[in-house]
């Protein structure tokens, strides 16, 4: 089995963070978000892995690098897709790296906890043509959903106005070859009226369907959570910290209190603060007379003097200091730097990128 993994698209609800990063390489308990499911793949016994990208985009690859970090013989091949084309457009691109094996297919930014093995044995056991994870939602409207009679899906339906079913589709499916001849036959689609169709699930899905093909479901029971806004990003790290954060300190710490569960990373230092877990320090971060609360990542190479943050993201080098208020569920992107003024006028200054939010305490 293989695993064809996207991390194309353009983040854009995630901005300003996105206009220079890729979406799938923002961290979750200090771990680009894509290892998650790199990870699962891993486990699931997959040596050869192929990374789908947006047209140009090498960063990706240099940050993963060709797979050997994630384990003997794991290999892991880059595909670009030229023009977005659905979601479901890079099965067809990486036809030829799949050949005739089933494979993984998931988005790089959908975050469970629990794996993959007992939905892969699940596929397995029902021996399907496809299989996709379904999870119970009230906001079904904002997804795909699956249909299902008994245990198999008979219909999918994007975004339905009314109520069909409230099994939203994860995108994470396991597919045999057969669905290569999908894109033979199935036409791509228009809802949003952009005059570019594209391969959404339910063109895929639904060809299946009707061609006699056994397309089946398992409910994911635990937590998933698509990660495309940035109050997503800030609960999943809240929800991964809580389940797997470790007591662990391979830094310096001196006149300061720990309490719960708190990662700290080489050459770190931490100095008359209070850490309240759980929380992940990265490796060469300095703390001095700060209190960092529970559910906050720390990237590597960060600073934090004179302050409180709590339930927060910062990523690489950032720079906070001398705040009087928390630093309360806030994303701070790479090397940025956060402080308070001191003196007259009591004037706010702001250096704001594009898509950018800020919510000042009064």
């Amino acid at each position: 089995m293989k695993a064809l993994i996207l991390a194309g698209g353009r983040g854009t609800r995630l901005r300003p963070l996105t206009h220079t990063k890729n979406k799938h390489l923002l961290p979750i308990g200090n771990r680009p978000m894509i290892e998650r499911i790199i990870r699962d793949a891993v486990d699931l016994g997959i040596k050869e892995i192929i990374i789908n990208v947006n047209k140009g985009d090498t960063e990706i690859a240099e940050v993963l690098g060709d797979g050997k970090r994630f384990g003997r013989g794991v290999k892991l091949y880059y595909i670009e897709q030229p023009e977005p084309n659905g979601m479901m457009y890079p099965i067809k691109l990486a036809q030829k790296l799949i050949g005739d094996d089933e494979f993984l297919f998931s988005a790089g930014d959908n975050i469970l906890t629990g794996g993959l093995k007992e939905h892969y044995k699940d596929f397995k056991k029902k021996k399907s043509d496809a299989h996709v994870l379904v999870v119970r939602r009230p906001d079904f409207q904002n997804f795909g959903v699956a249909v299902m009679e008994g245990d198999k899906i008979v219909n999918t339906v994007e975004k339905p106005k009314e109520y069909v079913s409230d099994l939203v589709l994860s995108a994470i499916y396991f597919f045999t070859p057969v669905v290569f001849k999908a894109f033979k036959y199935a036409k791509p689609i228009d809802p949003k009226g952009t005059g570019k169709p594209e391969y959404y699930p339910p063109v895929i899905n639904n060809w299946l369907i009707e061609n006699g093909y056994t397309f089946t479901a398992s409910e994911v029971t635990g937590w998933w959570k698509d990660t495309g806004a940035p109050e997503d990003i800030i609960l999943a790290n809240r929800l991964i910290l809580e389940r797997e954060c470790l007591d662990k300190c391979e830094g310096e710490i001196e006149e300061s209190r720990i309490e719960g569960s708190v990662e700290v990373g080489k050459g770190s230092f931490v100095k008359n603060s209070v850490l309240r877990g759980p929380i992940s320090i990265a490796e060469s971060v300095t703390i001095e007379n700060s209190y960092i609360g529970p559910f906050t990542s720390i990237g590597e190479g960060c600073v934090v003097r004179d302050a409180q943050i709590e339930n927060s993201i910062l990523m690489g080098n950032c720079t906070i200091h001398n705040l009087d208020t928390i630093l309360d569920s806030s994303l701070i992107g790479w090397n940025a730097e956060v402080t308070q003024k001191n003196g007259y006028p009591k004037a706010d200054t702001l250096y704001i990128g594009d898509d950018s939010k800020i919510e000042l305490a009064k």
